[in-house]
């Protein structure tokens, strides 16, 4: 009976979970880190009496205790998870923002010289050809 709210919240997490997924508003790349952890605390009134053990056995004699310090590494973990794709992006939105300066300035250039429409065409499409093979466009 206590531990029905450990059921419920995990019930939630999942649900919140899978229709974010179903909606396209996450990834299930990401999606496996919060199943695993509705999954736990829908499961974690089959094991508590394994947590008490565990707990005496590390020398923590509040067993909530250390629940909460194995919730606060998983959360830590997610943080540098996100960190880390944070910086990721960062750097590919520098790059494109590089890139895009560059192809702005060789169209001005080339825009310059109306005479040579035909100059500029395959500019273009040289521009583009490359920008394509560089990134899998």
């Amino acid at each position: 009976m206590r531990y029905i709210p450990f059921v419920i919240i995990g019930s939630l997490t999942l649900i919140m979970m899978i229709r974010n997924v179903v909606n396209g508003k996450f990834s299930e790349k990401e999606s496996f880190f919060w199943a695993i952890a509705g999954l736990i605390m829908i499961t974690s009134p089959l094991y508590m009496d394994y947590v008490d053990r565990f707990s005496i056995m590390v020398g923590v004699s509040y067993t909530p205790a250390l629940i909460f310090a194995l919730v606060f590494i998983f959360v830590f973990f997610l943080l540098y998870r996100l960190s880390a794709a944070v910086y990721r992006l960062n750097e590919r939105i520098t790059e494109l923002i590089q890139l895009n300066a560059i192809y702005e300035h060789e169209i001005r250039k080339l825009s310059n010289n109306k005479d040579n429409t035909d100059i500029i065409e395959s500019e273009h499409s040289n521009i583009l050809e490359s920008s394509s093979d560089q990134y899998g466009y």
